[in-house]
Formats: C-alpha cells, structure tokens, sequence
C-alpha cells in the first residue's frame, strides 16, 4: 500500500515537471536583458558609423549628422541627444541654416524640425513661433506633434496643452483606436497619440482614453511580438507600440497584455536585424532606413525607461523657451471644442515608412502645365548607393499636362536620332586605345629590359578585362540616355498604360515641378516583355520623357527591393512625414515592392502621391 502511494506521488511530481518544462513560461522565454537591447541599439550606431566613414558619434554628429540636417538625420538626432549626447551645435547651426532657405510647406515637418531644435539645446524662437501656424493645422498627426512640442514647456496664443489634449481625446474611435481618417483605429496613429498623452496621464479622462488604446494594441498583436500594416508584418509599427509603451512605463518583457504565444515587442522588432546592424522592413528584406532609425529610437525609449526616465520626445537638452512673438493680422478664431479639420495632405513610414507606405516603406516613392522646366537627365550614384537621375534644364512650353510634352519630345526624336547615328559607337575607338596603349607599355617593357613573360602575360590579361569592362557595359550621355524614343521591344506580350500623378498637392505649392492639374504624365501606352516589372516601366518612362527620377534598389537586387524616393523633383516627405510616392495596379495598391510587381498585358499603372499614407488615395489593398 506504502509503494503504491509514494508510486503515485512520484508520478504526480513528475507530470508538475514536465508540465513546466513544456508550458511557455513568458517571463522566462521571451525576456531581453537591458544589455542586449543595449547591442541592437551599438549595432545600429556601428552601422551608421560606417555608412558615413566616422570613426565615432561625436565625429558623426558633426558631420554627416549636421549636413542632413532637414532631411535624413532628424529622428537620429532626437535620439542620440535622448541618449546622452548634447554636443549638438553643428547640428542645430546646420538646421536653422536648412529652415532658413527652405520652406517648409507642411505643419508637421515645421513641428519636427521645432522638436529637432529642441533636442539640440537650441533657444530660436523658430521652436514656439510656428505653432500657432502648425498646430491642428494638417489633421490629426499635426495635433501630435503639436503636443509633443508643448509638453517641453513651449507655448503658443492659439492652444494649451490641454486644448490639444482634448482635441486628441475626441478624435478616438470607438475601437479605442485613432487613425488619420475612417472608421477603425490604426496601430501607428494609435501608438503615435499614445505617445503625445503619455504625460497628461494624471488625467483620469486621459488615463482611461490611453487605457482603451492600450487595449487595442494589445489586441492587434501578432504571436511573433509585432504587428502587421497594410497586411505586411513590419518592425516600425512595432517600434511605434515600444516607444508609446515606454512612455507609460509599461515594460514589455512582463506586461502579459504585450507577450503572445512567448514573444514580446522587442522580439518583434529584433525579427528584422539584418547582420550589419540594421533593419529591413520585410522579414528576409534589404536594409532600409525608415525600419532602421524608428527601431533605434524606440529601443532607446525603452532603455531610457528601464532607467526611470522620461518618454522619448519629453526632452532632456531642452532649453528655456522662448516667448513666442505675437502674431500679425490674425484673423483665424481659436476653436478648440469641435474636431480637427483633416486637409486633403495631412501628414512616412514609415515612412516608414515601409513598403506600402513612405514611412511604412510604401511601393512606393518620390513638367509641369504651363511654361515647365524638362529636364536632360544622367544617371549618377550617390555615396548612399542611391541611383540618382540628374538634370540640365531644357525649357519647354507646355499648354496643359503633359500632352504638349509628349508631342514636343516626339517631334524632336527623330533629329535626336540622326544626330546620335552620326555620333557613332564610343566602344571601337575606346577598344583601339587600350589596345595601343597596351603596346606601348609593352614596348616600354621592352626597351627597359624587363622581358620576363609574366609581365606580358599580366599585361595581355589587364588589357583584356579592359576591353570586357567596355563591351559589357553602356556608358550613356544624358542625351542618348532620354533620346525621347520610346523603347521598340521585338519579343512584346502586350502593352500597359502609365500616368503619373500629384492631385493631392497641386495647388499646395508654388514650386515649378507640381503641375497646377496635377499630372506628371498623361495616360500613355508602353510594351511590355515578359519579366517587365512595374519598375521598369517607369524607368523607360522617365527615360522617354525626361522626368527626374530618384531610387534605391532595381528589379534584380536582392528580393527585387525598389524603393521610390522621388519623381520630378517631389520627393517623399516633403509634403508630411507620411507623404510619398505609391503605385496602383488596375486600382489595386500591391504588397509587393514596384520591383518586383511583374506586368501583364492591359495592366493599368498610376503613380501617386500621397500626404497621408495612402489615405487620401481612397486605396484598395492587394490580399
């Protein structure tokens, strides 16, 4: 009887243990320590470093750092001076000098680069003056950053920090989400507001708005730690929830609410690492730079937290502001209890910002009526890598669109033909003088006494990878390279349309690359071979009609990765921080990158621009 009761306890306690060896104990599993966290953000830094040649952050700060400042170092600013960095005065010289000769059409750029100033330490009253301007002034992600400039203490005539409070508080859906428009909460607007309420949380109205919020996160999330965008599971929404989490100084690693089947936020985020440091914002991508500078400064808001400090964007360098100067001829009324108007172009993404998306890295990128300016374009490469097409402006006199272009560029076509026959081939001549000078070194040798073969030999071999470089390559003046001739393909599947598009901003600027109707390019008709990718057809586009055009990536890189930055001088961000170029389908947008979207025949192509991620395009996503 006493063998068969200490039988069953036995049994008993080994059934406890491998119960608990089998169960996921999420405390357990899913845990990064604060110095691992520490190396994803090193690895991060190292790539930075080497990208621009510096051989530390200060170096890099007063460097490449200052000399992009207004266009790609922002968001690494702000968190380097997060993490101790204060040494920002080349920065902020570079800065002010950028907002000085540039304008800044959208509201939230001039707030960020207001949040920008502040992490330098700077006291220009740039910070508080462009908020009366700013604020409310582009939909919801213009009260956001508003806030965000509040919080460090600045001020303005028009709002208070607890007028934009409530404003945000009112602009929540039902599904405790918020979003640039529509019926449903969206991860990055919900996470993105969270951030900006973070501080007002003393607020029982406030802490029980964020609570539902943080609600909806937590429902959202996928069992790999992250969260899927437009269909595509991405490590800048992810950041996004890390960065408002951190805020309320919530940690991941232990809130049961942010760990699914084992993995937490960081999980989610470090799924994207790729061996140099950085990120990609597919799974198995290439690296890219919106992914990249939101993981780092959301791992830097979670680390900051782990130590007991302030959100992100509540900031350590700043300075005592400055009173704003009163504004001149004011004659918009405050309204601060009714709702935003949301204006066609509010403000990635991530970017993005992300494939679908500029900030969300879209497919996604970045002539005009009237007397435009066209431009003869050569293709260079930057010290990034980018491809970049530059230009010698050719005035030519459009009546409407690109209709009168086209026709322009036809007629010319043929004399451009003629005059490149006569030209003649640049290789055979190119050939003949390798070949020469080949025999001339040779004969140096000769004369000089060093008639080892070797040396012939090694001689022949040079000369000959030199002939190959020449005959496997095609070197192309801007002339040759937008003849205006569209491409004759004998092998043709069929034929596609394209037109290019920027209905959302015309009208919004005074620049002479935004037609006043909108169009780029007209409808017009290209062949297709088989393998064409929608990439490709812009190519021969901006070839054929000398439209400047600026990427990373081509449709035979790696996973076909194409990103889009800019098209006739527009460029991704310029009109928002979510604003960038996005490509439809037969009125689809894909989920795929414009590199790898093969063609088929009767396939309708539009580029767009877009200020609110897609938003403002009415988009049907690809499933």
């Amino acid at each position: 009887m006493r063998n068969k009761i200490l039988s069953g306890i036995l049994c008993s306690v080994l059934t406890l243990m491998f119960t608990l060896c089998i169960v996921p104990c999420s405390s357990v599993n899913c845990e990064y320590t604060v110095d691992e966290v520490s190396d994803l953000i090193g690895g991060i830094v190292d790539y930075k470093l080497g990208q621009y040649g510096a051989g530390s952050i200060e170096e890099w700060l007063g460097g490449a750092a200052a000399d992009g400042a207004g266009t790609t170092s922002d968001w690494y600013v702000i968190a380097l001076s997060q993490d101790g960095h204060h040494e920002l005065s080349a920065y902020e010289r570079s800065l002010l000098s950028y907002i000085e000769h540039n304008n800044a059409i959208s509201p939230t750029t001039r707030e960020k680069y207001a949040l920008a100033l502040c992490a330098s330490g700077s006291t220009n009253s740039y910070i508080s003056d462009i908020l009366d301007t700013s604020i409310g002034e582009q939909g919801i992600m213009s009260w956001i950053y508003g806030l965000h400039v509040l919080n460090n203490g600045y001020t303005c005539s028009r709002f208070t920090a607890d007028s934009v409070t409530d404003t945000l508080l009112s602009l929540q859906y039902p599904d405790g989400g918020w979003a640039l428009f529509g019926e449903y909460g969206d991860i990055d607007v919900t996470a993105m507001t969270i951030q900006a309420l973070a501080p007002h949380c003393g607020s029982s109205r406030v802490a029980e708005a964020v609570d539902r919020g943080i609600d909806f996160l937590s429902q959202r999330q996928k069992d790999n730690g992250g969260y899927e965008s437009f269909g595509t599971a991405n490590p800048e929404s992810t950041a996004q929830v890390l960065t408002a989490l951190s805020a309320l100084g919530i940690d991941c690693r232990y809130d049961d609410r942010f760990i699914k089947n084992g993995n937490d936020l960081i999980d989610g985020i470090a799924a994207f690492r790729l061996p140099d440091g950085s990120f990609s914002h597919t799974l198995g991508g290439s690296s890219n730079e919106t992914a990249t500078v939101q993981s780092f400064y959301s791992l830097i808001a979670f680390r900051r937290m782990t130590e007991g400090k302030s959100p992100l964007l509540v900031l350590d360098n700043r300075r005592e502001p400055v009173p704003p100067q009163p504004a001149e001829n004011h004659t918009r009324e405050q309204n601060n209890s009714t709702a935003p108007h949301h204006e066609e172009g509010t403000a990635q993404t991530a970017a993005a910002s992300k494939t679908t998306t500029p900030q969300k890295t879209s497919s996604a990128a970045k002539i005009t009526a009237s007397s435009s300016t066209v431009s003869t374009v050569s293709s260079l490469t930057s010290k990034s890598g980018k491809s970049v097409s530059t230009a010698a402006d050719t005035k030519i006199s459009v009546s409407s669109g690109t209709k009168a272009l086209t026709g322009t560029v036809q007629a010319s076509s043929a004399q451009k033909s003629e005059k490149l026959q006569k030209r003649g081939s640049y290789k055979t001549p190119v050939i003949i003088i390798i070949i020469g000078s080949a025999a001339v070194i040779a004969l140096i040798i000769f004369i000089l006494g060093k008639r080892n073969y070797k040396n012939f030999i090694f001689l022949v071999v040079a000369a000959g990878a030199a002939i190959a470089v020449v005959l496997l390559t095609d070197i192309s003046s801007p002339e040759e390279y937008y003849s205006g001739e569209q491409k004759h393909k004998e092998n043709a599947i069929g034929t596609v349309t394209m037109e290019i598009r920027c209905d959302t901003i015309a009208g919004k600027s005074d620049s002479e690359h935004i037609p006043a109707d909108g169009v780029i390019l007209q409808p017009t008709a290209f062949d297709i071979e088989a393998g064409d990718t929608v990439f490709d057809i812009l190519t021969e586009a901006a070839q054929t009609y000398g439209i400047q055009m600026e990427n990373k990536g081509s449709s035979g890189s790696a996973h076909g990765m194409v990103y889009i930055a800019g098209i006739n001088y527009i460029y991704e961000y310029d009109f928002g921080d979510l604003s960038g170029w996005v490509y439809h389908v037969n009125g689809i947008t894909p989920s795929r990158s414009c590199g790898d979207y093969e063609l088929s025949d009767g396939d309708k192509i539009e580029w767009l621009y877009t200020c609110e991620l897609g938003h403002d395009l009415d988009e049907v996503y690809e499933k």
